[in-house]
């Protein structure tokens, strides 16, 4: 199998002893990556709630107050709150557990004889502008992308480029996970009415249920293989035997090989 770069050269033996715990290391690094999004995402709200509870009403309250600021708040810095913790949390988990886990099997191919004196991943280039993260001048590396690839491997890295590339339904979709954010302050944060609390926590579950009905619609619209197979005027995948099936997955792998090698020129 050609790779990226030249990367089908076999690794030396400095890297094939010290490679497990290399593996390892990374994979432990991306999830406490991922932890940290989970507790800043997630432990925010009770901070925000009974921690800062004080000022934050206070705030609220004078802001709501004047008329101009109550609005450009509605117009302004609520999308942009939406914005930041829906589709922003949503590719910074997305962006890392999946990478977290490919070192971690990786590191256990690493200690296995069959996958002895072999590259186990590989890095390729995505274009400009096509990821998740800030603006780069060349291509953005995609690393830790799987020479040799399993149906696991290859559920994993659905998540992984759903979590590393822009998608309009996804962040669409995860906007009202946003916009529940702070609704779930509020119906946390002390000094507000029982009726003000009830309505926004309902509001917020509506607005998470809605977020995952939406998500799960974009991502089988994305990456599921029936909604692939209609759109592409082919059998669904369902209908096909075993053998086919093996068939259309070696396809489709090297149908994904070819396109890594094109972004890559």
């Amino acid at each position: 199998m050609e790779l990226p770069g030249g990367q089908d050269e076999a690794p030396g033996r400095v890297a094939l002893a010290l490679r497990p715990a290399g593996y390892l290391l990374i994979g432990v690094v991306w999830s406490v990556i991922w932890l940290v999004a989970v507790l800043l995402l997630v432990g925010s709200v009770p901070y925000l709630a009974y921690v800062d509870s004080s000022d934050l009403v206070s705030g609220v309250g004078e802001r709501f107050a004047n008329p101009v600021e109550a609005i450009a708040f509605v117009l302004v810095a609520l999308p942009v709150l939406a914005l930041a913790i829906g589709p922003g949390g949503w590719h910074v988990l997305t962006a890392s557990w999946p990478l977290a886990v490919l070192s971690f099997v990786y590191a256990g191919r690493a200690l296995s004889r069959s996958y002895a004196g072999e590259r186990l991943s590989f890095t390729a280039r995505a274009p400009r502008g096509s990821t998740f993260g800030p603006p780069t001048v060349s291509g953005v590396a995609l690393s830790l992308q799987p020479v040799r690839s399993t149906p696991f491997t290859d559920r994993v890295l659905r998540w992984y480029v759903a979590g590393w590339t822009l998608d309009g339904r996804t962040i669409l979709a995860m906007l009202p996970a946003g916009l529940a954010w702070p609704l779930a302050v509020a119906a946390l944060v002390p000094g507000v009415s029982g009726a003000a609390h009830v309505v926004a926590g309902v509001l917020a579950v509506a607005l998470l249920v809605t977020s995952a009905v939406l998500g799960r619609q974009a991502f089988r619209r994305r990456f599921g293989p029936e909604g692939a197979a209609s759109s592409a005027g082919e059998t669904p995948l369902s209908a096909l035997s075993a053998d086919e099936r093996r068939a259309r997955r070696a396809r489709v792998e090297k149908e994904r090989r070819a396109r890594l090698r094109r972004g890559r020129r």
